[in-house]
């Protein structure tokens, strides 16, 4: 760290900024948990309920 008292904001910044980027990924997770949303590999190709019956729906409707 640094030690001279003219550059202890620039360390007070850098660490308020590095916690809340953690904080807010964090968040983000729990959030997605608590609202049961898929995370990880499944999050990128998920579809809704509604989106994947309708497909099905529109595919098996016939048959």
């Amino acid at each position: 760290m640094f030690q001279s008292p003219e550059w202890i904001w620039l360390e007070i910044l850098v660490i308020v900024l590095i916690v809340g980027f953690f904080a807010a990924i964090i968040g983000v997770h729990i959030y997605k948990k608590v609202h049961h949303m898929p995370t990880g590999d499944c999050a990128c190709c998920h579809k809704s309920k509604e989106k994947m019956l309708k497909e099905y729906h529109k595919i098996y409707s016939n048959k």
